[in-house]
């Protein structure tokens, strides 16, 4: 009866093991997806969120460097319609190119709509222009009067759309920040939780070879007998 006991005991000592070893296992794979959790966000806020925000303070400042040029063309002499054109020109090219780096990036639904718009009027914006310049060519001071009338309305909508882009950048980036602080709890709490298992497993060891030391001592001592 006393090895029975002694084998039953020691099959319960090694289920128990066998729990707390598949524990282990288990924190470790939350851990490890937790700390991939975290570099996923950490890397989403830079490439996806710091990143195209200084693209957008470039297309921005893009926009108000051409509504100033075009300003002056208009209302002073200082420069010429080849001078302008060109500059628009080179200016466009390198919005389209800002664009579509921007439209790399992961976008959520509601930046979608808003870089639509905000490309929409762009195009808007681009074609008053060459009719502002052909326009001036002719009969500046008609060129003036568009000027003040339609195009102060395009600038309004660009800076709302990008304004609105600026509002999603800062909202997902929040987001992806509490899911790295959340991420950074859970593998805290995983961390303590393996440490204690750990210690448990140790000692559940240690059982183990008392035990066993223990058996082979009764059966030295009953072989003796």
């Amino acid at each position: 009866m006393k090895w029975a006991f002694a084998i039953q005991r020691k099959i319960r000592l090694a289920i128990m093991l066998a729990v707390l070893m598949l524990c282990i296992i288990i924190f470790s794979l939350i851990e490890s997806y937790n700390v991939s959790q975290m570099s996923r966000s950490f890397n989403s806020i830079y490439e996806d969120r710091l990143i195209p925000a200084v693209d957008l303070y470039s297309i921005s400042d893009h926009i108000h460097n051409k509504r100033h040029k075009l300003f002056t063309f208009l209302f002073t002499d200082e420069i010429t319609p080849e001078d302008i054109r060109g500059y628009l020109q080179e200016s466009n090219t390198n919005l389209d190119k800002l664009i579509s780096k921007y439209e790399t990036t992961h976008l959520v639904k509601a930046e979608t709509s808003h870089l639509a718009r905000l490309k929409k009027n762009l195009e808007n914006f681009r074609r008053d222009e060459m009719l502002l310049v052909a326009t001036a060519e002719h009969n500046k001071q008609v060129a003036k009067k568009l000027y003040l009338s339609n195009l102060e309305e395009v600038y309004e909508e660009l800076n709302q759309d990008l304004l609105q882009l600026t509002h999603v950048q800062t909202s997902v980036g929040k987001e992806l920040l509490a899911e790295s602080i959340n991420s950074k709890s859970s593998s805290t709490l995983i961390s303590k939780l393996q440490m204690v298992v750990t210690i448990i497993l140790g000692l559940m060891i240690m059982i183990l070879i008392i035990t066993n030391k223990q058996v082979l001592l009764k059966q030295e001592k009953y072989t003796w007998n």
